[in-house]
């Protein structure tokens, strides 16, 4: 996985769900939101749009991990097809949003009241952050992480989108000059307990049994669906939210037929 500095403070930091929903209305209502609407725009499914780019590049697609030089050929293609379809957007997107405090090693979390949803932004020169079966961390390749966003969709309904790109200086060790981020949105969820938004571990368990998952032993937080090979990892708790509705989960990684631990 690349060394990220996430060192250094932001003042409009927020790391409770009460005070973003309230910043956020806040900034709405002194100005036009600049992303507002852009989730709505109709201009289909740019996951699988990009997904598509990348695979007619000669992409592949690997589950867990791939070679740094392989990564930023995948980069450089999905930069030329956000250029030929008008979706690198501009360094001010997110300015007004406010941002959640958050320890993840794949995001940072805005709040946009305007359409009630979460933007999240991959670190600038990277796609997410994935744990192998046995929970060491390895780069995700980006043609990796549309497909898991695709089957975020596919699983739990999710309402996940690509917005775009945008660029910023990365802090990834060896990476110069700006660099892409992948701009997400999904719906804001909102806890039923502000003070304790995520599920325990029982509830994770008896929600993904239900679902038809079986615990991989020996993993990762690792589950599997045996009908169709989908396989989870890292479903921890502070990847879910404890909704009134139910458990909803957030940032899960999430593949398809993988090789099973210790195969």
């Amino acid at each position: 996985m690349p060394d990220i500095d996430k060192t250094g403070s932001d003042p409009d930091i927020t790391g409770h769900y009460a005070d973003i929903e309230h910043k956020g209305q806040e900034a709405t209502d002194r100005q036009s939101d600049p992303c507002a609407g852009m989730a709505g725009q109709a201009h289909g499914d740019l996951a699988a749009d990009a997904a598509a780019y990348l695979e007619r590049s000669g992409h592949s697609l690997q589950s867990l991990g791939e070679d740094p030089k392989a990564i930023e050929r995948q980069a450089a293609s999905l930069i030329g097809w956000a250029l030929a379809k008008g979706c690198v957007l501009p360094a001010d997107y997110t300015v007004g949003l406010p941002r959640q405090a958050s320890t993840t090693a794949e995001h940072q979390v805005f709040y946009r009241a305007a359409d009630k949803r979460a933007v999240k932004l991959t670190y600038p020169g990277t796609s997410g952050a994935t744990p192998d079966p046995k929970g060491a961390q390895r780069a995700a390749s980006p043609l990796f992480y549309l497909h898991r966003l695709a089957l975020m969709n596919r699983v739990f309904k999710s309402g996940l989108l690509v917005e775009g790109l945008i660029f910023g200086p990365s802090f990834v060790i060896g990476l110069a000059g700006d660099q892409p981020s992948i701009v997400t949105s999904q719906p804001w969820i909102r806890p039923a307990d502000p003070e304790h938004p995520h599920p325990s571990y029982p509830e994770i368990s008896r929600f993904m049994t239900s679902l038809g998952f079986e615990e991989i032993a020996r993993s990762y937080y690792g589950w599997q669906r045996k009908e169709d090979a989908i396989t989870i990892f890292d479903a921890r708790p502070d990847n879910f939210i404890k909704s009134a509705e139910g458990v909803v989960p957030i940032d899960l990684v999430i593949c398809e037929a993988p090789n099973r631990p210790g195969s």
